[in-house]
């Protein structure tokens, strides 16, 4: 029995790393447009000789004989290279060569102290790079990059004016670009702006800053319009040259407010008609090597295959776990059949489980926006805890929800578990018969998850090696990390790991399921539901109806600064969007583990280590917030 039980899940390892594998070639053809264009990572330093790292596009027509315009790709605060995949296959596609950066701090660039900062986040360096290459034509240089990654442009075209012929800044407005403070310096360099009528950043930035109403008031109200743009841009007329600009593309005075009406901040840059206003903005600056129409776009594609990859990482995980249950050392850590003394008595009817599913659903919505806002807002970075202010965000989150979680199990235990025959074993607290037996169990479930992680880390660097690919979607993406970033792992691991083993205690014990189902599949689909419409279902909709009264309105409806948290604002939105499959494939995992093992241990620790690679990998180091394009590179 165990030799077919060990053949059907080898089999399923074998079937998820052909759809990791072929989904990671096939986002490769379309980066490479199967063989036209070498794509690869690169390393260079800053004048400071800090590490910078990106992704080089070198499309075949360019060569040192008939050197090619280059353009310069740069994400947003804790974003990476492929959230620019749009424009890295479609500028590539098109013959100009693309260096997608990793911005300072990000992915396997190293942290610039604020006082070495030049505020462009590797913009500069990447544009001094690309100058040194002898089929880069170094007269025909331009850069874009989305929201805070638009400085990477702002910089190198302040620093190179007569070099860099465009830059687009996606997702991103400052009375700093707009008022006139670039014209003196960049005379030959055209500017637009990529911006969405439901871009929550920017119109609450400007809510705020400028005490506009929201959906492009600022553009029809003259005196603010006026304000905000110079006269290069339209200045009080700007709502009438939207789309059309001023100024001339040869001449390199063109401004342009390119308004877009399908996307918010975070999916600016894959949106097919900001994609193609870009593209048509690069065209008309700088001559495409090969001309292809804008409106002739295959960069979905590269997500899609980025989603399957997801996909079968996922499967990867669940089917290798379930491999090393049957490994001897492991073998204790799978409970297959119920313990007759470790369960409750007692009939849970289906009102009693939809009101603790409905009030564990809740509990993440209620507390995301104040604990997310006062980690991002009042927490600050230290040698200690050294990533993005975002981790501190969703940590403190994570441990909110669990102490909620913890109170209500406490109350629960003593009105009702205790009642019921619910004790620590019964619970996935204890194992065996006394301490001992249990710190083993503790200590092979520790073991057992770093034997996990281990092999799915190592087979997903592989993959990035060998393809020059990350397992990206539109949303969300999974990638390994430096190593040298190891050394916070302790004090990052502690609190998701206390924080998942309350959770999990609290969640399996209330709606613990001690009936022993035939079919053990059936079984495992319903609690992973149950996890996944726990972790992220309430989230999910909430994040849905925002939107939709967001584009029905053109006004958000809650959830920034004035009401109901005086710390909120409306790209918060942007966190909630890339925290649903985070934290819903974190669900799956802790269930499957539950189920499994009908303990929490396990689990617990798959998840804080799982959550922490998302974190090392996903966060920045400590940006030099201090500076920015638009404030230490314009004086």
């Amino acid at each position: 029995m165990k030799g077919k039980s060990l053949k059907k899940k080898a089999v399923l390892l074998l079937v998820s790393l052909i759809i990791m594998i072929g989904s990671a070639w096939g986002a490769r053809g379309i980066e490479s447009q199967f063989g036209n264009v070498s794509v690869k990572r690169i390393y260079f330093n800053n004048d400071d000789g800090y590490r910078m790292s990106g992704i080089l596009y070198q499309p075949v027509n360019a060569t040192s004989e008939n050197p090619a315009p280059a353009i310069v790709t740069s994400h947003g605060n804790n974003g990476y290279t492929a959230a620019m995949t749009s424009y890295n296959v479609e500028l590539s596609r098109r013959g100009y060569v693309v260096l997608a950066l990793e911005m300072e701090g990000h992915g396997r660039s190293e942290y610039v102290p604020d006082e070495l900062g030049d505020g462009s986040y590797g913009g500069i360096a990447a544009a001094e790079y690309l100058m040194n290459l002898d089929f880069v034509d170094h007269s025909q240089l331009g850069g874009t990059g989305h929201s805070k990654g638009a400085n990477a442009a702002v910089g190198m075209a302040k620093k190179y004016p007569d070099s860099v012929k465009g830059i687009l800044l996606n997702g991103y407005i400052s009375p700093s670009i707009t008022g006139g403070g670039l014209d003196e310096s960049l005379i030959h360099t055209n500017v637009a702006l990529n911006m969405s009528r439901y871009d929550e950043c920017g119109q609450d930035l400007l809510h705020h800053v400028m005490g506009t109403e929201w959906n492009y008031d600022y553009l029809r109200n003259k005196e603010v319009a006026a304000a905000l743009f110079s006269e290069t841009w339209g200045g009080a007329e700007i709502l009438n040259l939207v789309n059309v600009g001023c100024g001339s593309w040869e001449d390199g005075t063109k401004r342009i407010f390119y308004t877009i009406e399908d996307c918010t901040h975070v999916t600016t840059v894959n949106s097919k008609n900001a994609v193609k206003n870009g593209l048509d903005f690069f065209m008309n600056s700088m001559k495409a090597p090969v001309p292809i129409d804008s409106s002739n776009q295959v960069w979905g594609l590269r997500f899609l295959f980025g989603t399957t990859e997801i996909i079968g990482f996922v499967m990867l995980f669940l089917s290798l776990a379930n491999l090393l249950f049957l490994w001897k050392p492991f073998e204790s850590l799978e409970q297959r059949e119920t313990n007759g003394t470790a369960v409750m008595t007692g009939t849970r009817s289906i009102w009693y489980r939809i009101c603790f599913i409905t009030l564990f659903t809740v509990i993440p919505v209620l507390t995301f926006v104040p604990c997310y806002v006062y980690g991002e807002n009042r927490v600050k970075q230290s040698a200690l805890f050294p990533f993005n202010p975002s981790s501190f965000g969703y940590l403190i989150w994570t441990v909110a929800n669990a102490l909620c979680m913890l109170v209500i199990f406490i109350i629960w235990h003593f009105a009702y578990g205790k009642k019921h025959g619910g004790n620590m074993e019964v619970y996935g607290w204890k194992v065996g018969k006394n301490a001992s037996e249990t710190a083993v169990y503790i200590g092979k479930a520790a073991l057992y998850a770093v034997c996990l992680i281990v092999p799915v880390f190592v087979i997903m660097a592989v993959t990035e090696k060998v393809f020059t690919v990350e397992a990206a979607s539109w949303i969300f993406n999974i990638r390994t990390f430096s190593l040298d970033r190891l050394v916070y792992m302790i004090q990052y691991f502690i609190p998701f790991f206390v924080s998942f083993l309350i959770g999990s205690i609290a969640f399996s014990a209330i709606l613990r399921d001690d009936s022993m189902e035939e079919d053990g599949r059936k079984q495992m689909v319903k609690n992973q539901m149950i996890g996944i419409l726990q972790a992220v279902g309430g989230l999910t909709i909430m994040y849905i109806i925002w939107n939709m009264v967001y584009f029905v309105s053109g006004k958000p409806s809650f959830l920034y600064r004035e009401t109901p948290y005086v710390m909120g604002n409306a790209g918060f939105m942007c966190i909630c969007f890339s925290l649903i499959p985070m934290f819903g494939i974190n669900a799956i995992l802790s269930t499957h583990m539950s189920v499994k093992t009908k303990r929490i241990w396990t689990g617990a620790f798959v998840c804080a280590l799982f959550i922490v690679w998302i974190t090392f990998a996903g966060q920045s180091m400590a940006l030099p917030s201090t500076q920015s394009a638009v404030g230490a590179l314009a004086g």
